[in-house]
């Protein structure tokens, strides 16, 4: 399959561009039915919760998981929520989730509770009307690494809650998220910032002391030809050459992929307008695609 490339232009004034921060919503649209803090699993640390929001309406829908940035050390499911609404209004099941940060539980924790998050979507399809067989992943910076390695590997982290539920996602969308921890731009700046890197808060052990901790959460090392198709969404002034190995990859596998980067554009615009809107579009887009 090959790569499509291409950039959605943001508005402009006097040649610079605007930009707004979109606030979190004090309240739902009054299209949506939403659910908040439902306990989708327990651990040691602490519960683990989610929101769902779907549209008022009968029909059974396609879902998708949304995961927050925040470096695996910080963020919340709030954060996302007018990304959540916005795409729940496109005719979506959302489930916003929350994950151990690293200050609660180090590597793997957040990818098996993301992991779990699915499995429990999944399980409760009739409790919230979508289609088990039609479930998508989403995430932004750290959260578009987890849902990286949601597509990539889904059996890997798989915890003895509902284990004989599917982890499986059907298409996903990684917002600005690394996709190999062990390339060597990546690697020459955790070992510039030693342990005062998110990585090393999260992973409790330097690169050079356990490379193949890091080559095991990149999705990079597990993707194969079975991964459900991948968007990759990102800002010309982030770093859209981060996806460069990981489309390559995709592309060699047969596994649908494209990466679609934003003008002007920096690292967490999806919560910044004009790109919020072109990022809500961008991934309703490819689900209507892939999640059939």
């Amino acid at each position: 399959m090959l790569r499509i490339t291409f950039v959605i232009a943001s508005l402009a004034f006097s040649g610079a561009t605007l930009a707004q921060r979109v606030a979190t919503p004090a309240e739902a649209p009054a299209t949506l039915k939403t659910e908040f803090d439902l306990v989708y699993g327990k651990t040691p640390e602490q519960e683990l919760k989610l929101d769902i929001y779907r549209p008022k309406s009968d029909a059974v829908l396609p879902a998708c998981v949304l995961v927050h940035g925040g470096g695996w050390t910080g963020g919340d499911k709030e954060r996302f929520r007018a990304l959540g609404f916005a795409l729940a209004e496109k005719g979506y099941v959302v489930a916003n989730v929350e994950y151990r940060l690293a200050g609660a539980a180090k590597y793997p924790a957040a990818v098996q509770d993301c992991s779990l998050a699915v499995r429990w979507v999944r399980a409760n399809a009739t409790r919230f009307g979508l289609d088990p067989k039609r479930i998508g992943a989403w995430g932004g910076s750290a959260g578009g690494h987890l849902v990286g390695l949601l597509a990539a590997a889904p059996e890997h982290f798989l915890t003895p809650q509902l284990k004989d539920v599917s982890a499986a996602v059907q298409a996903t969308c990684i917002m600005a998220g690394p996709t190999d921890l062990t390339n060597a731009t990546f690697v020459e700046s955790l070992r510039k910032a030693k342990e005062k890197s998110n990585s090393y808060t999260w992973f409790g052990k330097l690169y050079d002391d356990a490379p193949d901790l890091y080559r095991d959460a990149s999705p990079l090392t597990h993707f194969t030809k079975t991964t459900g198709p991948i968007l990759f969404l990102t800002g010309d002034l982030d770093n859209p050459a981060r996806d460069e190995a990981a489309i390559e990859k995709l592309k060699s596998l047969g596994v649908p992929t494209k990466q679609t980067i934003l003008k002007d554009a920096k690292h967490g615009c999806w919560m910044q307008k004009p790109w919020f809107e072109q990022c809500v579009a961008a991934v309703d887009g490819w689900f209507k695609g892939h999640l059939r």
